[in-house]
């Protein structure tokens, strides 16, 4: 479960690198060498490997007696990590836009 959880923002990491490659560089910017190809080629990379990391870590060891609860058990405290997350977020966005309208 630590393993989806820690490797959910390396998802992120490598999908806005393919987004941000549309955006125009700073000045102090530096782009990968290769520019705009050799960076969403080196992001789809990441991304794939993150994702089967997720994936691959999804399955029980061998060692598990029941691998299907196991499984289940992995899936579900990891969603319900995520959605206490994302409700925290979801406040804490509600918070700062009534004091920020309130000010």
């Amino acid at each position: 479960m630590a393993v989806v959880c820690y490797f959910i923002p390396y998802l992120l990491l490598f999908a806005s690198m393919i987004k941000l490659q549309n955006e125009p560089a700073g000045p102090n910017v530096r782009r990968v060498p290769g520019k705009k190809p050799v960076a969403i080629v080196l992001s789809l990379i990441g991304f794939l490997a993150t994702s089967a990391t997720i994936v691959l870590s999804l399955f029980p060891g061998a060692d598990q007696p029941n691998r299907a609860l196991a499984t289940f058990k992995v899936v579900g405290a990891t969603l319900v990590q995520l959605g206490l997350g994302i409700a925290i977020f979801t406040a804490e966005r509600r918070r700062a836009r009534r004091s920020t309208v309130a000010a």
